[in-house]
């Protein structure tokens, strides 16, 4: 019998300079993607949550193995999904500042952003997919100073 895995209490405040010295990484399997991202301390059984740049130029197609929720901070970005079993359902949005949009597990999704500046949104990912994210700087640095002196 599998164990219950508990999670723990966690929060963020968000932080504009988390990603300013994270570095451009390639989307895997679509070369010549630009993207960024950093874990905000909230990594459990459960949940997931990254901070996302997308940038201009490269469209970026995903295929969802888990729910993913997005709160959009800043940028534009076209987005469009494209629903299991078949893929026949399909819609498109234009998702700005302030947008909130739900992909649900195998949905085919493509992102396109629109605008100069990142695309920047908030990544809920559920089930915890376990991507290989390093923590935002300033989640690091609130872990330590909470810590106390050694």
């Amino acid at each position: 019998m599998d164990k219950i895995a508990w999670g723990k209490f966690a929060h963020y405040h968000y932080d504009e300079t988390d990603l300013d010295q994270e570095p451009d990484l390639e989307f895997p399997f679509v070369p010549g993607s630009r993207f960024r991202a950093v874990n905000i301390g909230i990594d459990e059984p459960a949940l997931q949550v990254n901070l996302e740049d997308f940038y201009k130029g490269v469209d970026i197609p995903w295929t969802l193995a888990h729910d993913e929720a997005h709160y959009v901070v800043q940028g534009e970005c076209e987005v469009q999904v494209h629903m299991p079993p078949l893929m026949l359902e399909s819609q498109t949005i234009i998702a700005r500042a302030g947008t909130t949009y739900f992909l649900p597990r195998g949905c085919r999704v493509l992102w396109r952003v629109l605008s100069e500046e990142p695309f920047r949104h908030l990544c809920f990912c559920y089930p915890n997919p376990s991507y290989p994210i390093p923590v935002a700087r300033s989640k690091q640095a609130e872990l330590a100073a909470s810590q106390g002196p050694r």
